[in-house]
Order: structure tokens, then sequence, then C-alpha cells
């Protein structure tokens, strides 16, 4: 299990600590792409500078990479999978039970996010219920509409792979290139699924984002949200596909401490 954290932050590291601390997991902390120090040169070995079909600040494209380095050590380190937490993340308690074992995650699924993005009410197609999860009232669905969020996913050392072997140049953030099947060229071939009830969500209220001013700037005009609607609309007949197979739009939540 990685956290990754800005050096800068050690506010974040000590929330991840103590919260980590109290679930009994296991985890490592990475160093941060930093955006107020990294060059344009080594940001454009991955990114791509020029042209993005959704803008990335610098901060995003940090984040990026530091995700990647991560994909490289699963991959060289011969892990089966890992979860990967951003440092703002918070956690419901029966996460820990998905990580005692691996047992409960279906061959050829690739990518599993476990976070609810954003603290409005939300709906996912999401397929039928696969597997039998470490948790009651816990299910796992293949993913079929968009969604955000990358600050608590899981990804097999088989996803990791094909990432790095098979990406462009990112030109979106990374969240979208790894949960949004309307602009990721990888997302049908990493077999994403989605935990739902979500078992995580960033703790807006005590952090906020490092990426918040970013987003202020690049707030959607009227080409974007066009260029957004048409996408959705050209994902239509694959949604319709997965239909016919058990596809449903269902509530999608996040899972409260306390419940």
């Amino acid at each position: 299990m990685f956290v990754i954290n800005l050096d800068r932050r050690k506010d974040r590291l000590m929330y991840m600590a103590a919260q980590l601390q109290n679930i009994g997991l296991d985890w490592e902390r990475v160093s941060a792409h930093d955006m107020q120090s990294v060059n344009d040169a080594f940001l454009a070995g991955e990114i791509n500078m020029q042209g993005q079909i959704i803008g990335m600040g610098r901060g995003s494209q940090c984040c990026a990479l530091t995700n990647f380095d991560l994909y490289r050590r699963i991959v060289a380190e011969d892990s089966p999978a890992a979860l990967i937490l951003q440092d703002d993340v918070e956690l419901s308690p029966k996460i820990a039970s998905f990580m005692q074992t691996l047992d409960w995650l279906p061959t050829g699924i690739d990518l599993v996010q476990f976070e609810k993005y954003g603290r409005r009410a939300s709906r996912r197609l999401l397929g039928p219920a696969l597997g039998v999860m470490p948790v009651d009232g816990a299910r796992l669905h293949r993913l079929f509409s968009r969604t955000a969020g990358a600050a608590c996913y899981l990804i097999t050392k088989q996803g990791a792979a094909r990432i790095l072997a098979e990406k462009p140049l990112l030109n979106m953030p990374i969240d979208h290139f790894l949960f949004s099947p309307n602009v990721s060229p990888l997302f049908d071939r990493l077999n994403v699924a989605v935990v739902s009830p979500a078992l995580a969500r960033q703790n807006e209220d005590e952090f906020g984002s490092d990426l918040d001013s970013e987003r202020q700037k690049r707030r959607k005009g009227l080409t974007a949200r066009l260029r957004r609607l048409w996408r959705e609309i050209n994902r239509i007949p694959h949604q319709l596909v997965a239909m016919t197979k058990g596809a449903r739009w269902r509530d999608f939540n996040y899972q409260d401490r306390d419940q």
C-alpha cells in the first residue's frame, strides 16, 4: 500500500499515519513530484504539453507522474497488486478487509476504484455484482460510465504493465485516464470495477485540494461542455450493450465510518 505525499505536506502525512494505524494497515510513504520544483523537460517525457483533451495544470501533471512511478515499482517488484492512496483521503475501516487477501478480486479485473468523488449524490452505470466480498454489504461491479477521483484505488501488476506498455503521452488528468470510458484509451482493456458503497473519499473539509486553484482556472466554457456532451452521446451505444448484459444505473455513495 502506497501513500502519495508531498514533502512539504507533513500535516497530511500525520493525518494518514494516524488513520492507517487505527485501521491496522501497513503502508509506505511515496514522495510526490512537486509542481513547485518540477521542470517542463521532465514533465514532457510523459505528458503531452501541447494538446490535451482535458486540461491539466502543473499539479495534475505531477500527480500523474507519481502514479506512473508507482506502476513501474509494482511491475519491477512483481507485486500482484497495490492500493494507491492520496494523502487527503478519508477511509472507511472496512477497507482493511480488502487488503488482507485478494481472493475477492475476480480474474481479469485490473483496476478497482474504492473512492466516491465529491459529496453530491450520484449514479453510475454498473454491471451485476461480482464475486464474494470480504465485508457484508459491499459489492464489486464493472463500471460502464465515467467517474472521477484517483485518491484510493487498487491496480494489479497486469494493469500497471498494460498502462506502461500502451499509454500515449498523457493528455488528460490521471483520474480521467483511469476511470472515464468516455475519453480513456485503455479503460475497456483494464476491466475497471468499483466497490459500492465506496469506502473512501477526499477529506475536503479539513484539507481541500492542492489542485483546487487549478480547477478554478480551468472552469469549463461552452466549447468544453459541448465536447463533454458529445463524448457522453458517443458512449451510449456501448452502455446499451452493457445494459443488455445486466448493467443498470445505480446510486453510488460513500460508506460512512459509523455505518
